[in-house]
């Protein structure tokens, strides 16, 4: 039963990264993605910008912190961003 915990934040950290997309204030397509679980970073949000925005892109806003959980400290990354035209 221990083994539970661990084995369903792997699998957290296995799945891959969905941006969502949402108008921005100025009209423009922005893209939110969540880049966590144990052995993410926030290269790994960078690198998914870079594949949906080819041509270049803006960080509209980006979070860093820590979460913790039953002995488990996993990292929480958010990134969103608006593409270059």
């Amino acid at each position: 039963m221990v083994w539970i915990i661990p084995f369903l934040v792997f699998l957290a950290a296995c799945a891959s990264i969905q941006p969502v997309a949402f108008k921005g204030p100025n009209g423009n397509t922005v893209y939110s993605m969540r880049c966590s679980g144990l052995g993410r970073t926030l290269d790994d949000c960078y690198k998914k910008a870079s594949e949906l925005c080819p041509e270049g892109y803006s960080i509209v806003d980006r979070e860093s912190s820590v979460v913790g959980s039953g002995g488990i400290v996993v990292p929480h990354y958010r990134l969103a961003i608006e593409c270059k035209s």
